[in-house]
């Protein structure tokens, strides 16, 4: 995430300070008053950007799935999915698990915070095209069962691996885990 103390602008100090108070304490017990004083930046400022809470996290996940969901992938530092086609659905499953782990500490305490319930509704509704486009493309669930409970099924089960994944990394590879979904849905 591009989130780190040592950005400058204050909209990166209250993303950098409310995962930084997120790893220290509940997300339900955080107050706006705890992200401003950790920012050091005034309410009014804050104001500026965000109404509540829980629109920081939403800005925050929309942040992280714009990038890894992007239709065109570039090369970047730790890894290079830019030479596969924007239709090449796999990879962007693989490239999506790099990300996460990539992001593990910031990812893990909004997974173990009520704030689970919007980052995983966020990235719900954006893995629905990519796993739907997977289907069409019959890559998974090559089978008469209907289309939304498959939607269901394979999002579900992404989101129960991711967590799965972050929490039990133990050398597990993006492309291995990324075989184990395809694996697990064949």
């Amino acid at each position: 995430m591009r989130y780190r103390a040592n950005e400058t602008s204050a909209l990166d100090k209250i993303y950098s300070a409310t995962l930084s108070l997120m790893k220290k304490t509940s997300y339900d017990n955080i107050s706006i008053s705890d992200i401003i004083r950790e920012s050091n930046i005034s309410r009014s400022t804050f104001y500026v950007y965000f109404k509540k809470k829980d629109d920081i996290l939403m800005n925050i996940c929309d942040d992280v799935f714009n990038h890894i969901f992007d239709k065109h992938l570039s090369i970047e530092k730790h890894h290079d999915y830019s030479s596969n086609s924007s239709e090449d659905y796999i990879h962007k499953i693989e490239h999506s698990f790099c990300h996460f782990l990539e992001d593990k500490d910031d990812i893990i305490p909004i997974l173990n915070s009520s704030g689970s319930k919007i980052f995983l509704n966020q990235l719900r509704k954006r893995l629905t095209p990519l796993i739907e486009s997977l289907i069409k493309m019959k890559e998974m669930g090559d089978n008469d069962i209907p289309l939304e409970l498959k939607l269901h099924q394979y999002i579900n089960g992404y989101v129960s691996l991711l967590q799965y994944y972050l929490r039990h990394t133990n050398g597990i590879s993006p492309k291995t885990i990324t075989q184990y979904y395809f694996d697990l849905y064949k």
